[in-house]
Parts: C-alpha cells; structure tokens; sequence
C-alpha cells in the first residue's frame, strides 16, 4: 500500500510541473502536432514511472521522519495478551476507496468499448467520395480506429462533406489512441484536478488538429466554421465527438496565434529532470505514517541505552543510515507485521505490582529492524543523529492513558509496563530485513501495547 501511495504521489507532483508548462510554453501555439506529442508524453507517464529503476532516482535528505506505526496488542489484567482489534485502518479506508472509484472507471470505459464493437457490427456500411463509414444514429459524427459514424440525417445536410472530413481525418492519424490513453490516465490520477484539465487538452487538441487538416485542404474558413455550429453537440466519449469543445474550436479558427517551432519539444528533458527531482523527494521524504504517538503523549520518558536491555543494545547501530519505509518492508516468520504482533501477544505478561496497583495504559516502543534483520531498540544518541534533533527531544519508549479522564499512575509502574514491553520486543526472533534499491537497509517502527484491566 505504502508503495501506491509513493507511486501517486510522485506522480502527481510531476503533473502539476508539466501541466504549468503546457500552459505556459504550448496552448497558445498552433503547431498541434507539437503539441500532441507533448500531451501524449505526459499521459504515458505513469507508465514511465513504473519502470524507472531506483538506481536512476537521486537521493536527498529526508525530512522530519515518522516511523511506521503498527497496530499494536492489548493486554489485559488476567494476563491475556490479544491483538487489537482495529482491523481497518485510515490508510486502509483510503486505498479501498481509490480502488473503488478506479474500477467503476474501468468498468465505465469498458462499457463504452462494448458499445462501439456492437454498433460497429449493426451499423450500415456505407461509402461516399472514397470514404467508407457507418450510418449509426446513436453515435452522430464520431470515429473509433478505423471506423466512422455518422448520423443518417446529417447526410442530406450541406455541411455533410465536412463533416466526413474531419472524421476521416482522427482515423486516419489514430487519434482513438489518444483518447484511450488519456481515459486511463484520468482513472489512475481521478482525484487530481490537473489530470482532468490534461484530459480536456488532449480532447481539444486532436479536434484543432482535425479542423487545420480540413483548412489546408482549401475549405473555406467560414463555410467550415457553419458546418461545425450546425452538428448535434453530443456528450463526450472516446470516440471523437465534438460535444463541447465547439466554442473552443471556433474560437481557436479565428486566432491569430502564431505557429509555433519544434525547438519546444526540447523543454521536456529539463522539465523531465525537475519532475523526476520532485520524484526523487517524494521518494526519499515520503515518510508518511499513520498516528505519530508523540501527539497524543501525556507522558513521556526518555530511555537512557544503560535502560535498555542487554540483548537489545549488544547490537549496535553505529552510524549506519535509518529509513522509514522502504521498497521492500521486511517480514517476520515469513509474514508481515501481523505475525510480529501475535508473538508479541503470545510473550506479552501484565506485570502483577501494576495490575495490582490498578495501572493501566498505553506503551509506545520503537525499535529497529537492522540490515541483518536483528531487532534492536535505537538509543537516543543514535536517534537524536538520524532525526536532526535535540537529544531532549527524543524518544525511545512513552506513555500516555488509554483515555482522556483516566488517572495516570505512579511513575513506578509506568517504568513496569515499559519494561515489559522493552523485555518482549527485545527477545523478538529475527527477521528478514528490508531492502531499499536491492541493499538490505535499517527500517524503524513505532509499537503500541495497550495494559487494561478487565
């Protein structure tokens, strides 16, 4: 999930640069084919990005990192150790959502294929001029591929010869391709705005390239220009309808824009280099994680390493670099985080004084996983250097009440809870490390052990 969200991410940081330098360097300039190979650049750059290897990504410097934050165990006051029970988490809400909505987009363009393929086995061959096209009332004037439609009542029309055209001329340049292209660019990126003003480029676009065809092949400017008022204005499809771009069309005719050099395509390679940064920082920065614990601690204590179990420590980190989330998350037992937690449930025990003394709460660890796959509890040292902070500022392991009226108990048995979760995650077997770029990597995680009492 953590990689859907980097992928997104980087991707729509680099649409919003190359969608200002569309606006800038390429909608006033009637070199349509130029501008065609731009956009049509652009919407397969998803594509791209899921095949850069991470050799070719620059590397910057992280920003304030958070480390990822599990899902954590409940212990209880009998000494029964269960998993939480937040099986669905925000992240999860969010991605299943996305998916939601990209397949109803899915299913949406399928639909409108299946239309086409049908009316294209109904429709009435027809043949006027040397053109071939099919006489089909649903679809108005309209091409798909190597198909034409045109409405049987426009036919007598005098605007006829234009119409057919302009059609031949988005089949004969496959223009259908970059509709489909650009319907499955907008699905991917549905909830970026700048995904769906590329759509519209593309969609004018191709129409402008058409209209310049039919111009320079002698059609009077102003016959033409009745011809396109004329037409059924119909709903948007990816076969090639005018619909509502024929006030942009007309508009776009009378412009004395000048034509533009090919030299522009030039500007993708610098643009490319300043997206692909972005992408490099989306990257390396994109530590996002779920419920920083440090903005809902009531308490917090620092562990000192001299604290910290001798097992734990015994396996330095020295100065070795720390990642947040990386391409390849490691893996406990040959499963994910899930697995961790149930033996954590399964070694976790309440300490009898706190439970006792009635002391409940909420314990939050973090620990390591090294690039050997050791679990280690970080000292604040090492911490304080990875994260560019105050050695005051740290923490290692803290607390806070399991709710907002709840009494906080006496530090003593604060210190037992904390050490029982800092026994058990310690004598955690090891597991099978990370990796960033290939190269097995430290990756830290934030724990929670919540103590109730029943």
């Amino acid at each position: 999930m953590n990689s859907l969200f980097t992928y997104l991410l980087e991707l729509n940081i680099s649409l919003v640069i190359l969608f200002v330098a569309y606006k800038l360097f390429f909608e006033k300039d009637k070199n349509f084919m130029i501008r065609r190979v731009y956009l049509l650049g652009v919407i397969v750059l998803p594509f791209i990005l899921l095949i850069i290897p991470d050799a070719a990504r620059m590397s910057v410097n992280r920003i304030a990192p958070i480390s990822i934050n599990l899902e954590g165990v409940t212990v209880f006051g009998s000494g029964v150790a269960q998993e939480a029970t937040s099986s669905i988490s925000f992240g999860k809400v969010i991605l299943m959502v996305y998916l939601l909505i990209l397949a109803f987009g899915m299913i949406k363009l399928l639909i409108q294929l299946v239309n086409i393929i049908r009316a294209v086995l109904i429709s009435e061959r027809m043949e006027i001029s040397g053109t071939s096209f099919l006489s089909n009332s649903k679809f108005h004037a309209s091409s798909f591929f190597g198909y034409i439609f045109i409405d049987p009542d426009s036919i007598k029309k005098d605007s006829f010869t234009h119409i057919l055209e302009h059609e031949n001329i988005h089949k004969k340049e496959w223009h259908s391709i970059d509709r489909i292209l650009v319907e499955l660019f907008v699905m991917i990126n549905w909830f970026n705005p700048v995904a769906w003003m590329f759509r519209t480029s593309v969609i004018q676009n191709l129409e402008y390239l058409a209209d310049s065809a039919v111009l320079r092949r002698g059609t009077d400017p102003t016959k033409y220009q009745l011809s396109i008022l004329n037409q059924y204005i119909g709903s948007a499809s990816i076969s090639n309808q005018f619909s509502s771009q024929i006030k942009n069309r007309i508009i776009m005719l009378n412009k004395d824009y000048k034509l533009g050099s090919s030299w522009k395509l030039a500007l993708m390679i610098p643009l490319a280099v300043i997206a692909f940064f972005f992408v490099s920082c989306a990257e390396k920065e994109g530590s996002i994680a779920a419920n920083d614990p440090q903005e809902e601690i009531d308490e917090i204590t620092t562990y000192t390493i001299d604290e910290i179990p001798a097992q734990s420590a015994a396996h330095s980190l020295g100065n070795e670099p720390l990642f947040y989330i990386v391409e390849e998350m490691p893996t406990f037992n040959g499963g994910d985080a899930k697995e961790f937690r149930k033996f954590i449930a399964r070694n976790l025990r309440y300490p009898k004084e706190a439970a006792e003394n009635g002391a409940t709460g909420k314990i939050f660890i973090k620990f390591v996983v090294t690039k050997t796959g050791k679990v280690v509890i970080p000292d604040p040292e090492y911490l304080a250097q990875q994260e560019s902070k105050p050695l005051g500022e740290v923490v290692v392991t803290s607390y806070r009440t399991i709710s907002e009226d709840a009494s906080i108990p006496e530090e003593e048995y604060i210190k037992l809870l904390k050490d029982e979760v800092i026994r058990v995650v310690s004598e955690s077997p090891d597991w099978e490390a990370g990796k960033q770029g290939g190269k097995a990597v430290n990756v830290m995680y934030t724990f929670p052990v919540t103590f109730a009492l029943q």
